[in-house]
């Protein structure tokens, strides 16, 4: 094959602490022929300035919306990627996550053994806030057909975040890009899907670029208001797809959905308990009984348990704050204790 060209993007806002650290990823790259597109808006911090350093690279390009222009969202600023020069082949670099030096060579040898492939990932660490190991991630087989990868993302065999993933720029062209789905939320699975469906995707089993975890939580009644729109967006998306010909793999589509919400209520009953003010918790309230109505007709079930109604009532019922935090303490304790577990 010939000599592979790749352009590696970077969105950011505000990514001044761990920027820096991406962008070194990229220029430590053994495999040497790359570009860098880094799509910045908004942002307050010195991200700017930071990017400004390395601009003496030629293969190193800023997008940076004009301060006299309102800043883009996420949707917006990942849509900019289709108006960029691209090379031939494309992957997108979270600006928390890390390449590992030999990303790209891994990824050239990978297209050589797998020419047929529309997608191609490898293995990867999963590091915290501080750049310290919490485990690999989950093992993928060598190939899978585009249902075999849902499937398994979506009965979490397997695992997946937006960095990592190589592609073809004609396809992702094609495509239209990532689809807008509200803050993102679920558009990169939906992109891979569709991506591995123009062929398959193949995998190396080296480990080659690390995705940052970050313990903040996800807090209050707008937060988990764009959860649950994005949810609905997803499923829309694949009722329109063939994945959803199959009733096995429908059923653990809405099974994941209702899993990830759990999850993101709990993370905003937790983050309303500690810091909700008379005025959030009542707004989480009623917006959280709406989404119950919506997710009940729209055959989402199973989010809510007795730990999440737990929370509820501590979160609804307890004025204080101090003895919210009280109450909540040794649920804190229980979380910390688990995470330790899972690091050993």
């Amino acid at each position: 094959m010939n000599t592979p060209e790749f352009s590696v993007v970077i969105p950011t806002r505000n990514g001044e602490r761990y920027l820096g650290a991406a962008i070194e990823s990229v220029l430590a790259q053994s495999y040497p022929h790359w570009r860098l597109h880094i799509l910045e808006s908004g942002s307050t911090d010195s991200t700017i300035a930071l990017v400004g350093r390395y601009l003496n690279d030629p293969r190193i390009t800023l997008h940076s919306t004009p301060p006299d222009q309102p800043h883009l969202d996420i949707v917006g600023n990942w849509a900019r990627i289709l108006r960029l020069d691209l090379s031939e082949y494309l992957t997108i670099l979270g600006h928390d996550d890390l390449f590992s030096t030999d990303f790209l060579a891994e990824i050239t040898a990978l297209m050589a053994a797998e020419p047929n492939a529309s997608l191609w990932l490898t293995h990867f660490h999963l590091i915290d806030s501080e750049g310290a190991l919490i485990r690999p991630c989950k093992p993928f087989p060598p190939r899978l057909s585009a249902d075999e990868y849902l499937l398994g993302l979506h009965t979490r065999r397997l695992e997946s975040f937006a960095t990592g993933y190589v592609m073809r720029r004609v396809d992702y062209t094609r495509l239209g890009g990532i689809p807008p789905l509200r803050n993102l939320l679920y558009a990169d699975l939906l992109l891979w899907y569709r991506l591995s469906s123009l062929g398959y995707l193949a995998c190396s089993a080296r480990h080659t670029f690390s995705y940052r975890v970050h313990g903040q939580s996800m807090s209050y009644a707008m937060q988990l208001s764009d959860w649950y729109a994005a949810s609905e967006e997803y499923l829309k998306a694949l009722a329109e797809s063939d994945h959803f010909k199959d009733a096995a793999q429908r059923q653990a589509a809405y099974a994941c959905i209702a899993h990830e919400l759990k999850r993101a209520f709990y993370r905003s009953l937790m983050a309303l308990i500690s810091d909700g003010t008379p005025q959030q918790r009542q707004a989480f309230r009623r917006v959280e009984g709406e989404i119950a109505a919506r997710a009940t007709k729209a055959g989402i079930t199973g989010y809510r348990d007795w730990r999440s109604d737990l929370l509820a009532l501590i979160a609804y019922r307890v004025p204080d704050r101090r003895l919210r935090r009280a109450l909540f303490a040794p649920i804190l304790w229980w979380r910390a204790r688990r995470k330790e577990r899972g690091r050993a």
